[in-house]
């Protein structure tokens, strides 16, 4: 589903979202800025025509760019960092590989969180290598097992899911099994 579709049904749902006011251009450059890399054109577009950082359905968070949006961490707040720890990743986690539950690893360095959620993890783009693309895969992180769970085509593709089922994404993607046996989410 293309991202103007998939924001004008999040439009005509817009009582069932926590937002705010949109992003400037100026707001998506400094992040841009402080990460060192393109945002995903989709994202851009969310930001900037939408929402600056969102909890869609009540239930799953957009991050925000810029600094105008105190209620939700933009994107710069939480990259390369342990948001729940409040701290820095060192040069070592960073260059960790880390596994993809489907198979592959990718290096903790190239994973930019889009969305975090209450039991500290994180949806990310993969922006492999800092090859500058239209539009990165995203995947889920789990903090607690350092292993990525969820890949899936891009923002338009997980915000399609959220669209659909009005529930995290994750929850969508994985039955209890996976959920509560290997994620430990209740």
């Amino acid at each position: 589903m293309k991202i103007d579709m998939l924001l004008a049904e999040l439009e005509q749902h817009r009582s069932e979202h926590e937002i705010w006011p949109r992003a400037s251009h100026a707001d998506v450059a400094q992040t841009e800025a402080d990460i060192g890399i393109l945002l995903p054109e989709s994202y851009r577009q969310f930001v900037t025509q939408f929402s600056n950082g969102a909890y869609l359905f009540f239930v799953q968070e957009v991050c925000s760019v810029g600094n105008s949006n105190r209620r939700i961490s933009s994107i710069q707040q939480v990259f390369h960092r342990d948001w729940m720890r409040n701290r820095s990743l060192t040069r070592m986690e960073l260059e960790t590989n880390l596994p993809f539950r489907e198979g592959g690893t990718i290096k903790r360095k190239y994973l930019v969180p889009f969305s975090l959620d209450s039991n500290g993890n994180e949806w990310c783009f993969l922006v492999e290598e800092w090859i500058p693309r239209e539009e990165y895969p995203v995947a889920y992180l789990d903090n607690r097992h350092l292993k990525l769970y969820g890949r899936l085509e891009g923002f338009a593709s997980w915000l399609n899911v959220v669209c659909k089922s009005k529930k995290e994404v994750i929850r969508t993607l994985y039955d209890d099994d996976v959920l509560e046996g290997e994620l430990g989410l209740g």
